[in-house]
Formats: C-alpha cells, structure tokens, sequence
C-alpha cells in the first residue's frame, strides 16, 4: 500500500455495533494457579471474580502474560507490571528492555552507540561507574548482563571501574545478595588480573537504602549517601493510584508520556499511602479507584474507561500472606462497583490482569510441593510468577454471539484487538489477533 493510501482510521467491526461504554479493569498481580492455602487469590472471598468464571464460561479464558508472549527473552522470564501493560496497549508483541540489551550486548552493538561514545572519552583519566541492582531475579536485574557489560566495557578501554551494588530483596530468595556479591567480586578478580582496576565501591538496597521507586523519597537515596560518604479518537479515562498511574498511561501507551489528545483523554491519579508498606493497608485505594471509574461510567461521558487496581501485587510483594487475602478480597470489592456501574449504562466489561504474583506466595521444589528452610519453615515468594493470568468479557451491551474462540498461546497482546472489537471496530492487521468471535443467532 503507497503511502498516500495509508489512513490512521479504524474499519467497522461488521457485525458488533459502536457506542458502547467499555470498561477496561486489570488486575495487577492476579494470576491463575492450584487452589491451596498459598494462593490468596483462592482464599480469599472474591465473589465477583468467582461469578466471571463460574457464570459464563465462554466469556472467560486464561492468556499468557510471561516470557515471549510479552516480549521477554525466555519463558523463564516472569512478566511484570511494565511489560504487560505495554502488550496490552500495543497490542502487538515487541522486544522489551531485557532482550534489547541481550542483543545489544551479544552484537557489540552497545558499545557503538553515543552514549558509549561519550562515556568512553574519559576511559584515559577517569573511571567507569556502573549502579544498579545486582541479582538474577530477571524482572529489574540480570547479573549475566552486568558480566558481559563488565567484560565489554574492559575491552573497549576501561581502566578504572566502580560498580555500587544494590541488593534485590523481592525478586530472589533471601540472603541471596552474599552469592552474587561473591559471584561479582570473583569477575572483577579476574579482570584486576588484566590490569583493569575493578572494585565494588559502594553498596544499598532497593526501597531502604539508597534505590526508591515509588514515592520518589530522597530520604531513602540519603541514608545510601550517608551509609557510603558521611560515614565513608475515544474519549477515555484512566485511573490507578501513584503506584501504578504510570502503567495505565505511560507503559500502556507504549512508554510515552503524556497525552496523545488532551482533548480526548482525562488521567486521574489518586495519591498511594506514603510512609508504610502496603500490608499495612492492604486494601490500599481500590475503593477509591472504583468509586472514580463508576462515577465516570454513569457520566456517559466517556467511551472507555481504564483503571488498574494494584492490590494484588503490591501487597504480595510484601510476603504478607494474610494481608494479601484481604488485598484480593478489596480488589474484588472494587470490581463490582465497576461492573455494577456497566450494568446500569448497558455497557461493556474486560476484566484482565497483567501478570501472577498473589496466586502463589510460597517458593516450591520441582514436584510444586513448598519448599522449606532448615529450620522447616516454608519459603515465602515475594516475586511475581509464571502463571497465565484471566480474561473475561461480559456486560449488558456485550452482543449475545460473542464468545472466546479458540486462540493458542493467546497472550496479553491479543487483548487490545479484543478491545479494538467490542468498541466496534477491526483491529490493525499487524495487531496480534482478537480472542473473540462473534455467531450469528
């Protein structure tokens, strides 16, 4: 097709009708695993999730939000927060960060880019500073990768290298940061042996000593400071709390910031408890973040309606397994306000979740039996999982024909197609494809 051809507009759908309100909800940290006394999801009392399955069978499937299906480099990569949001809204599967870097690495090619360049000048008098968290959790962190960087950095000039260490916490077992610190300090033996003055200079750790995220708390990279020098078209609405606001917008628009059409779009943020962890108030602002998206349902002004309830996971990073439960039974809570809302304007639902975490909060040996310490007690697994998480579509202005039709290896990818439809549309060709059909009566 020539480029004067081209048009950025969407085909009717043939068959599904435009003008319904659809309201999209993901659950962060909602998959699907074996029903045991580890999976919150299942002891928790989440009856409205309970109803999506048991009621209509046909308008609920599992999806795979790990590995290649998002864009990672293996399937023992677990997904998480950023790169489902990113399948969700593109609605295509692309490289993410970590197979990026795997290629870059594994070709040279980092080393070719400005960034090197520039860094590379001061080779001669100054020193190489590398900072980051150092275990091989996979989802913030690969050691593999600050090995190659390490080697490629020494053989394209470096001479003097620090590295500060931040130690993982969430994604690895405990009291693991001492192996990759050994792991670490025999690399930089070896290349201390070539003659390239490599030294671990500083260490901390991420949420309490110098690596915050969420609450951009300089208190936290001042206590690392003080710790190593004092002393050494649709008009639509999008809603999450702080915590995940940037995953309903930036992430999901493809890690763009701001808006596409400020005209056609409202960001509401509700600011998340400071100053706590998030099992200390597990039902965090989910009650909130429903009663916004109801209120902008009922408005009938807006035509899709987006929020992120981030219970499930932020909570379970906590290892908090009773918290945990009652996190899952308010994300639940706020899903009925949400649908209870649909229900009156006649609209349409798409309940989803961008990765497992509160299913499983126990680590397990190969049989999946928990696994123990040595004194006996199990392992609790603050990281999120391997697990498909669910779909399901339903809602009063949902045509009687639509159902799931059969998609292997369906993805988060092929939700935005899905979307793309039930607003009455076709989705791109280049989108991963739609997991509904819709029979004539």
């Amino acid at each position: 097709m020539g480029s004067s051809d081209f048009s950025w507009k969407l085909a009717d759908h043939p068959k599904l009708p435009k003008g319904k309100t659809v309201a999209v909800v993901v659950l962060d940290g909602w998959g699907e695993a074996n029903p045991d006394k580890y999976n919150c999801i299942h002891v928790a009392q989440t009856p409205t999730m309970d109803s999506l399955k048991q009621g209509a069978p046909e308008r609920w499937r599992l999806v795979r939000a790990h590995g290649t299906a998002v864009g990672l480099p293996t399937e023992d990569d677990m997904g998480n927060s950023e790169v489902g949001h990113n399948a969700l809204g593109a609605g295509r599967i692309y490289a993410q960060g970590a197979k990026l870097v795997d290629l870059a690495l594994a070709s040279g090619k980092i080393y070719e880019g400005e960034g090197f360049k520039y860094i590379k000048e001061s080779f001669d008098q100054g020193t190489l500073h590398l900072i980051g968290l150092l275990s091989d959790g996979g989802v913030h962190s690969r050691l593999d990768q600050l090995q190659l960087l390490l080697k490629g950095s020494s053989e394209n000039g470096a001479k003097r290298i620090r590295v500060h260490i931040l130690t993982d916490g969430r994604d690895v077992l405990d009291g693991s940061s001492v192996g990759f610190v050994e792991t670490l300090e025999s690399d930089l033996a070896k290349l201390r042996e070539k003659g390239i003055d490599a030294q671990i200079a500083s260490g901390g750790g991420r949420m309490y000593v110098t690596m915050d995220r969420y609450e951009n708390d300089w208190d936290v990279v001042k206590r690392g400071w003080n710790a190593q020098h004092i002393h050494g078209t649709y008009l639509c609405l999008l809603n999450s709390e702080t915590v995940k606001f940037g995953h309903v917008t930036f992430f999901w628009n493809g890690n763009r910031s701001g808006y596409f059409d400020a005209t056609m779009e409202e960001y509401v943020e509700i600011p998340s408890d400071s100053g706590i962890t998030f099992n200390v108030r597990p039902k965090m602002k989910a009650l909130e973040i429903a009663e916004k998206a109801r209120d902008a349902i009922l408005s009938r002004k807006f035509d899709q309606v987006r929020v992120n309830l981030p219970n499930g996971d932020m909570v379970g990073h906590t290892g908090d397994i009773e918290a945990t439960v009652v996190a899952c039974k308010a994300a639940d809570e706020a899903v009925k306000i949400i649908l209870d809302a649909i229900e009156q304007v006649g609209g349409i639902y798409v309940v989803t979740a961008d990765h497992g975490n509160a299913e499983d909060m126990v680590k397990r040996n190969k049989t999946g039996q928990p696994q123990l310490d040595k004194a006996g007690n199990i392992q609790i697994l603050t990281s999120h999982t391997l697990q498909p998480v669910p779909i399901a579509i339903g809602g009063p202005g949902l045509a009687p024909g639509v159902k799931f039709r059969n998609v292997p290896d369906g993805g988060l990818a092929n939700v935005a197609a899905t979307v793309m439809n039930l607003h009455g549309f076709e989705a791109p060709s280049d989108y991963e494809p739609t997991l509904i059909e819709v029979l004539d009566n």
